[in-house]
């Protein structure tokens, strides 16, 4: 049976997590274990990913509200003029954030 070589010397060394931030802004590099420097493992979000994060910290759906305000607008007793410049400019302030 071959030999399996341990990874490593002796027991794991703990992490330096501000040394190694510190040299990944520098130069996108972190310096390994015998001195040799590798690429740093980086993470990007895409214009995309950042909305759907948006999204998810609105508050939930209250659908006994929207069925209020429909049966309302059917009934012809929402005053649609009014309430929809309302909610527009509170839609454009939660976005604009």
């Amino acid at each position: 049976m071959p030999d399996i070589s341990s990874i490593g010397h002796g027991p794991p060394e703990p992490l330096n997590r501000a040394a190694s931030l510190a040299a990944f802004r520098e130069n996108g590099f972190v310096e390994g274990e015998h001195g040799d420097r590798t690429p740093a493992d980086r993470v990007e979000l895409s214009d995309h990913a950042r909305f759907l994060d948006r999204i998810r910290q609105f508050p939930e759906v209250r659908t006994d509200r929207i069925e209020n305000v429909r049966q309302a607008i059917a009934d012809g007793t929402y005053e649609t003029d009014e309430v929809l410049e309302i909610v527009i400019d509170r839609l454009a302030e939660e976005l604009i954030v």
